[in-house]
């Protein structure tokens, strides 16, 4: 699965952080902003605030990140991608 968060700096220039998804003990999905030397959960509402700044996350699993994120299918700033 691919599936990477695009921000835009202040020139506009279109930056990719990646994110992985793992599953909590209880089953349920989160995300995961992947850094370079650990990573951290990446929050609903911090996705959020970035989503109403331009910023919006590719993906070849949609749905699973939407889960993740507790949003609706098919909910702006999930963009599906091949991979």
């Amino acid at each position: 699965m691919t599936t990477r968060l695009i921000v835009f700096n202040k020139k506009g220039e279109k930056k990719a952080h990646q994110l992985s998804l793992h599953h909590k003990i209880s089953g349920a999905p989160e995300l995961k902003l992947v850094m370079a030397t650990n990573t951290e959960y990446f929050e609903p509402w911090l996705f959020y605030f970035l989503r109403e700044h331009g910023a919006y996350i590719e993906t070849t699993a949609p749905d699973m990140v939407c889960a993740a994120l507790n949003l609706p299918a098919g909910d702006d700033g999930i963009i599906k991608v091949n991979g």
